[in-house]
């Protein structure tokens, strides 16, 4: 009897693919295709602030088939206002971007737990300063004779979280209220005295847990004047930007995920920032 295909494997378009998670397996791109699936928006990649204006191309990295037509890299340049820019400038000027384009609040389908604004596309920006590019130089100084890529140094450049702040993450485009607003549409009135006892010891619980969790969070080495164990940006090796950095900032934590990113100098997924 023949193996049935896997329908992820035949599929050629998004309107080919399988709408729930238990059809891909072991997929590596799951969460990028159920994501546009959910959201409606069929574009996937970053945007890549570069604050240097020497060196073209970084790396050109492989794509997959039914999501190469898809990808979309927005390279911006502008020596007026990113040349020698810093992490937190770059981190402004992406939130002001996409304040200006019309993104959704809520998905349009239930096949991906996730609001649109959250997708890495416009969650993170990439960021690519003179230290950058200096791994690209080492890495192709290096490259001569070696059978393993992995034996050469790392090209590395920066992610940017844009809802970091020093004191937490924050909710700039209002996701909590769209998403209380549509609950109180679907809910009756019936009820909510009984529901808002519940609501307090929820609360109180996450306020201990809350802080536990400061505690814990600081007390390290100081990266742009904070020491908080995640600063909002972490090294990634070039060879991850093809897809699997795309596909593993979908996950619960995203980038502030101390067992997946490591703090700086650490790289994702191995290595050391050069001194």
């Amino acid at each position: 009897m023949a193996r049935k295909a896997d329908p992820t494997f035949n599929a050629r378009t998004l309107e080919e693919l399988p709408t729930h998670f238990a059809h891909y397996g072991t997929d590596p791109y799951m969460n990028t295709c159920l994501s546009m699936l959910s959201t409606g928006i069929h574009k996937w990649g970053f945007v890549i602030y570069r604050c240097t204006l020497c060196h073209d191309r970084l790396v050109e990295q492989g794509r997959a088939e039914l999501l190469e037509p898809h990808l979309d890299w927005v390279v911006i340049e502008d020596r007026a206002t990113l040349d020698n820019a810093s992490r937190v400038e770059v981190r402004k000027y992406f939130f002001q971007s996409l304040s200006r384009q019309n993104i959704p609040p809520l998905p349009t389908r239930g096949y991906f737990s996730v609001f649109p604004k959250d997708l890495p596309r416009f969650r993170y920006c990439l960021y690519v300063d003179k230290q950058c590019l200096d791994t690209v130089i080492q890495f192709q100084e290096a490259n001569y004779g070696t059978e393993h890529v992995s034996q050469l140094p790392p090209m590395v450049f920066v992610v940017i979280d844009r809802t970091w702040t020093p004191d937490g993450p924050v909710d700039e485009f209002g996701l909590s209220k769209a998403l209380k607003e549509k609950e109180g549409n679907d809910n009756e009135q019936g009820g909510s005295e009984q529901d808002d006892g519940k609501e307090d010891e929820e609360s109180e619980s996450e306020e201990e847990d809350y802080e536990e969790e400061e505690d814990y969070d600081h007390g390290h080495p100081l990266i742009d004047g904070s020491d908080r164990r995640y600063v909002g940006w972490a090294y990634c090796s070039a060879h991850t930007v093809g897809g699997s950095l795309y596909e593993t900032l979908h996950g619960m934590y995203g980038l502030d995920d101390e067992e997946t990113f490591p703090r700086p100098p650490g790289i994702y997924p191995v290595g050391q920032m050069p001194s």
